[in-house]
């Protein structure tokens, strides 16, 4: 038989034991300050509170990548600033360079300080690094950097090689020269009876197709187009192609006569930029070779009219030849050549195309001849150069009248070939810096723009990260004053059982009492 006292005992028990569970999970709440200790608390919310945790850590982490690559950026953008810096002080030096009023000594002083800034250029592109990792020296490329909790969630950045041997401008040019098709190039010169005559060889079919970093255009060049005007045309797209173009018509005027040596009175009709002729007359000095020529007063003579015809006469050292140079791309042309008191093809004007630096002429000499005879006048276009900070293809009409072939993918000229110690070479010099600063100027933006997103990707992890954090908060996290009356409540009831087990004690020896 089961006493009373006993199954009030075991009752008793049976609460404590409850009571004891509860007060110790209270404890171990409020002591660790997470509701979910382990996973039998709550088995659904500790898997869900792991896989956020997850997520936190990988955010907070992706943060850190942010700014790194943050920091990078502003690293290489200081470094591509002086890039900026020396190139700007090699353009002063150019223009410097670009006048007449130096000489060649002076000019070479000048080269020595480019030549020193161009070293440092490329010793800060090759130098740069963050974390000992090459930023601007070309190897910095497909770089993948994770800025999310997943793998998706990446910045891929590349960086242009910025070395003096990558930096500079691609240019392309038609042709000087024909290899294949005869006289059909207009820049080799076209000789007639007249202007009318000695046409222009540009042709309606010599049309255009230019790709560049924008995108692609078609130039559509009507027949006896200019070189000015094609320029015109070309950087009309510009926005379309990223490309644009220069013009410069530049031919070499000699003479020489087989039968009357000494001097002669000669004239002409110019055209350049003009519509109207300008007539041309002076008194020159011709010998049986072309060297022996002094052509000082032509000289004077085409540069009393530059102002209305646009050609700029450059007589060399021993006179014997004039450099003609249009430098808008306009046509020169000299109509209906006469030289007084001659009748024959014995006295004569030889002319030779150049390149616009006048470093390259064409084997192809063209004489003029005296009125009297059929080949009295010559039209010379100019040579188109495409210029670009980024590679680009130019597709032509081979054997037209701009092109011997289709002349394909431009060339680099370099940055670090730029030599100012000639007028031309400056000039020259001007538009390969120009191009290379338009290049340091979209890496800049690049950088510029990778800065601006990793301040937004900073700001929105951080955000993001807050409020998984707050999530997981609710979750996890302990609430203080419904644990604290659990406690009390447990302690409560423990001191209650406590006290009932006793009484029950109590009930039994109250029984024993019968026995006395």
């Amino acid at each position: 038989m089961v006493s009373v006292s006993t199954v009030n005992s075991n009752a008793s028990l049976k609460h404590i034991l409850k009571t004891e569970r509860e007060m110790l999970s209270a404890m171990e709440r409020i002591s660790s300050g997470k509701r979910i200790n382990n996973a039998g608390d709550d088995a659904a919310g500790a898997a869900i509170s792991d896989r956020m945790m997850a997520t936190v850590r990988a955010l907070d982490m992706s943060i850190r990548n942010a700014m790194d690559v943050l920091s990078m950026s502003q690293v290489a953008e200081s470094a591509i600033n002086e890039h900026s810096q020396a190139l700007q002080r090699i353009r002063e030096l150019s223009i410097q360079a670009a006048t007449d009023i130096l000489n060649a000594e002076q000019r070479i002083y000048l080269q020595t300080e480019a030549n020193q800034l161009l070293e440092e250029m490329d010793r800060v592109a090759r130098d740069t690094t963050f974390n000992e990792i090459a930023v601007l020296d070309g190897t910095f490329a497909d770089r993948r950097f994770q800025i999310g909790s997943h793998e998706r969630e990446k910045a891929v950045i590349s960086v242009a090689n910025l070395r003096i041997d990558q930096l500079g401008a691609y240019q392309s040019s038609t042709d000087l020269q024909d290899a294949g098709t005869a006289n059909n190039l207009a820049a080799e010169g076209k000789l007639g009876t007249d202007a009318t005559n000695a046409a222009s060889l540009v042709q309606a079919g010599d049309n255009l197709t230019i790709t560049g970093l924008v995108g692609q255009a078609e130039v559509d060049v009507a027949a006896g187009n200019s070189a000015k005007e094609i320029v015109n045309l070309v950087n009309a797209k510009f926005d379309s192609t990223g490309v644009s173009a220069t013009a410069t018509t530049t031919v070499k005027l000699q003479g020489l006569t087989s039968d009357a040596a000494g001097s002669h009175v000669v004239g002409f009709k110019l055209y350049g930029k003009n519509t109207t002729a300008q007539t041309i007359s002076a008194t020159i000095t011709l010998g049986a070779a072309v060297g022996a020529a002094d052509l000082t007063g032509l000289r004077d003579s085409f540069n009393a009219y530059t102002a209305n015809t646009g050609i700029r006469a450059t007589l060399s050292a021993d006179a014997s030849n004039i450099i003609l140079v249009q430098d808008e791309g306009e046509d020169i042309v000299l109509e209906e050549v006469d030289f007084a008191g001659v009748a024959n093809a014995n006295t004569k004007l030889q002319m030779t195309a150049m390149s616009p630096d006048q470093n390259t002429s064409t084997t192809t000499v063209r004489d003029v001849l005296d009125a009297s005879q059929a080949n009295d006048s010559i039209r010379y276009g100019g040579i188109i150069q495409f210029h670009s900070s980024q590679t680009f293809t130019v597709e032509g009409n081979g054997g037209g009248g701009l092109y011997e072939a289709s002349p394909g993918v431009a060339t680099l000229n370099k940055v670090g070939t730029i030599d100012i110690r000639t007028v031309s070479g400056a000039v020259d010099a001007l538009k390969v810096i120009d191009r290379a600063l338009d290049r340091i100027h979209m890496e800049r933006a690049k950088f510029g723009a990778i800065m601006s997103r990793m301040n937004v990707v900073i700001d929105n992890l951080t955000n993001v990260s807050a409020n998984q954090k707050t999530s997981m908060a609710r979750i996890t996290d302990a609430n203080f004053a419904l644990e604290s009356a659990k406690l009390s409540k447990s302690q409560i009831l423990q001191q209650s059982a406590m006290n009932m087990i006793s009484q029950a004690s109590r009930t039994m020896q109250n029984v024993l009492i019968l026995f006395n």
